[in-house]
Parts: structure tokens; sequence; C-alpha cells
């Protein structure tokens, strides 16, 4: 058995947020990159993630960075973004 990455495990552990956690896994192990829902959806094996990128945006998680078509980066300023990304480093 191969040993599980921490959001694979967060995966199993909150079986009904798995697209949030796939879209968010995808920003924070990318953290320069800017993505189109297309291109979310897409990479990381998911269905209609325009829901998650307007909450994580309305959040701060993410903020808007092209309007036509509608690109997200992840907000490296954000408080809760910092401490995601040491979380990460530590898993």
């Amino acid at each position: 058995m191969k040993p599980a990455d921490g959001f694979e495990v967060l995966e199993e552990i909150f079986p009904e947020s798995r697209k949030s956690i796939r879209v968010l896994s995808l920003f924070l192990r990318n953290p320069d990159e800017a993505y189109t829902r297309y291109m979310v959806e897409k990479l990381v094996a998911v269905n209609k993630a325009g829901d998650v990128l307007e909450r994580f945006a309305r959040l701060g998680i993410l903020r808007l960075v092209d309007d036509n078509p509608r690109a997200y980066v992840l907000n490296a300023d954000n408080t809760l973004v910092k401490k995601l990304l040491r979380l990460l480093e530590q898993l």
C-alpha cells in the first residue's frame, strides 16, 4: 500500500468536501500559476468547480487575475493561505 499524501488523507476524512480539497490542493501546490475554471476541472477531475472558485475568491483564498476568461491565482497575502502553505511544507 502506497503512503497517501496529506490531501488524499483529507479527502478520506472529509469525503463531502472532496471537490474543495482537490481545487485547493491544486492552487497550494502551484501558488504562482493562474487557472481558469475549465483548467481546474480538467486538472483535478471535478465537475462544476465554478462555485468552489467563487467561494474561495470571496474568502480571499484566491484572487481573480483575468476576467475573460476568468482566471484565478492563490492569494499569497492571505493569512489563512500562508498558514496552509506552512502546513503543506510540514506534511
